[in-house]
């Protein structure tokens, strides 16, 4: 749910008599003034308007009563420079144009209105950049023929709005009441008096300050006024905790600094931890400055003058706020599928009165040639026999390379005369199918990153021969190394404007596997990494972590085992097929509460 945040604008409303309607607006610049950024409205006539601001992300607002809405688009435009990323303008209702400015992070700004445009000066946090004009950016979008923009430097010169080099105490709050005075010559100690009697304030100038205004000052709230005429005039002003605002020189504000009495503050940090805000807090502190910070509140501790400590409320005010959580749901799919077909044919051919050739099976020698074959002329398995005299044959094929566990197992036998030849048929066929499936949930805070392990850490044991002084081995020593292993995710999410959530994402699956020989282990890892763009509670899904491997064995008797048709039965096939897939669904949410 978006919040919005009101702050201190300038003149909330400008007390002007009611404008004519449909003025148009012409165009939105970008330029650089000095260190601050001034984005300039241009319009044809004279506008009122109401500006706020919003979170989630940084935007300024502002809508301009009595306004048409005259640029050539009305989306969204890449700026990109002096802290805005973009500029939209559009024709909010009958009579009202609504600018929105999507910042890079909301910092103090000011607005101020005159015929003819109304201007936005702004902190600068990314040092010079070139101006930028959203009418010719809009007219190369939509193909139409730029038009020269209006004169935005003779503008700034016309009504600067730089602030002084001290950091003042007095600031311009929203709806003032404004002012119309002209000064021509005017010594600056009664302007001041001047400004004194008409906002019922005490002023109080300064010793040093001295000279002569010339102004022509028409219905502007007064403190705005007041703060033009004094930053003209290399002059500050601060107020007192009593209401009282003192005027001076910026070096006497400094040397008065030095000599001011030192107040401690505490500042409790709410949504974050307050070693965090360290860093930038100390850059704010005086020389005399000191910061601390209790853990057990989770606070900051300051000491310094009561400028810097002001400074530093402001600071902590725009830095701590609730950051948004999202709430990943991961889904990890893990696959395996092992396909095996193994077929081979076995020969071993026989001679009962000569060769023998008892590998894979046992048998039998007639000794006697009485043509029987006696328990006491058995051949036991793995016993060859070998005549020398005579003619005899005997034969194997494919007796090395048989089929493990076959699960078919056909035998034949044909007798010859005194030869038998045997005929072992082997086939086997298995499929195996492996499906792990992870379904983890983890709540992380923005731009923080999540990680998620489904595996095991696995203990590796290192054996390290020492050597000793004179380079003889030493004792062995072992040592144990922890290596992760499974399914892992790491993702940190980001979320940008329009509900949508940026996400980098890694993802591995890993196994491990005893190596040959001695090794000792293999980490087989598929990995993945990608930074995508998703809506709040769309899934996203990985893919391409697929892994395919196929083995094929073919051996056989030569020559026979390549004929075509036939030659299927003089040789032993093994094809092996592995298929692994690795999916992952990740759905992120961004948590409202």
């Amino acid at each position: 749910m978006t919040r919005t945040m009101v702050v201190w604008t300038l003149a909330t409303f400008l007390s002007l008599s009611s404008p004519p309607l449909d003025e148009p607006v012409t165009d939105v610049s970008v330029v650089p003034s000095g260190d601050r950024t001034e984005i300039v409205i241009s319009v044809d006539g004279t506008v009122e308007y109401r500006d706020f601001t919003m979170e989630g992300p940084d935007r300024l607002v502002v809508d301009l009563h009595g306004a048409r809405h005259s640029l050539p688009s009305d989306e969204p435009v890449v700026v990109d420079r002096g802290g805005v990323r973009s500029v939209k303008a559009e024709q909010y209702s009958g009579d009202v144009v609504r600018v929105v400015l999507e910042l890079e992070a909301m910092l103090g700004y000011m607005v101020m209105a005159e015929d003819g445009y109304v201007r936005i000066s702004m902190e600068n946090p990314d040092g010079p950049f070139d101006p930028w004009s959203g009418r010719d950016q809009m007219a190369q979008a939509t193909g139409e023929e730029a038009t020269d923009g209006p004169h935005v430097e003779e503008l700034l010169r016309e009504a600067p709005m730089e602030n002084g080099e001290v950091e003042d105490a007095f600031m311009p709050q929203p709806e003032r009441d404004p002012i119309s005075v002209s000064f021509a010559q005017t010594p600056i100690r009664e302007v001041l008096f001047t400004f004194a009697e008409f906002s019922d304030r005490s002023i109080i100038p300064g010793a040093d300050v001295d000279g002569e205004v010339n102004a022509d000052i028409r219905n502007q709230p007064w403190d705005l006024a007041l703060q033009a005429i004094l930053d003209s005039h290399g002059l500050a002003a601060q107020e007192a905790a009593s209401g009282i605002i003192r005027v001076d020189r910026l070096d006497n504000l400094r040397e008065r600094e030095d000599f001011e009495a030192l107040a401690t503050r505490s500042f409790r940090i709410s949504y974050s931890s307050a070693e965090e805000f360290q860093e930038p807090v100390e850059s704010l502190l005086s020389e005399r400055g000191r910061i601390s910070v209790n853990r057990a509140t989770n606070s900051l501790v300051i000491t310094d003058i009561p400028r810097v400590l002001d400074a530093v409320d402001e600071l902590v005010e725009s830095l701590d706020l609730q950051t948004p959580q999202i709430t990943i749901s991961a889904k990890i799919i893990f696959v395996n599928r092992t396909d095996l077909e193994d077929f081979g044919v076995v020969y071993d051919l026989k001679d009962s009165r000569g060769n023998q050739l008892n590998a894979i099976h046992p048998g039998g020698f007639d000794a006697t040639g009485d043509g029987r074959i006696t328990e006491d002329e058995i051949v036991p398995q793995g016993e060859d026999v070998i005549s020398l005299g005579g003619n005899s044959i005997a034969a194997l094929g494919n007796a090395n390379e048989r089929v493990i566990s076959p699960s078919l197992e056909f035998l034949t036998s044909l007798i010859m005369g005194r030869h038998t030849l045997l005929t072992f048929v082997e086939a086997l066929e298995t499929m195996q199918l492996s499906d792990i499936q992870a379904a983890p949930q983890v709540s992380v805070l923005d731009n923080q990153e999540a990680r998620i392990l489904v595996g095991e850490r696995t203990p590796i044991r290192v054996i390290d021969v020492g050597t000793g002084a004179a380079g003889d081995l030493g004792p062995p020593q072992a040592t144990v190394q922890i290596e992760e292993t499974g399914i892992m995710l790491e993702v940190t999410p980001h979320v940008t404007a329009g509900d949508l959530i940026l996400m980098r994402l890694r993802a591995e699956r890993s196994g491990l596997e005893l190596a040959p020989a001695d090794l000792g282990f293999t980490f087989n890892t598929q990995e993945a990494e990608t930074q995508v763009l998703v809506r709040d509670g769309e899934t996203v899904a990985i893919g391409g972590l697929t892994v395919t491997e196929r083995d094929e064995v073919r051996t056989g008797i030569p020559v026979l085992m390549n004929m075509p048709v036939v030659g299927r039965f003089f040789r032993l096939t093994r094809e092996q097929t592995e298929q692994r897939d690795l999916m992952i669904l990740v759905t992120p949410h961004v948590d409202t509460n």
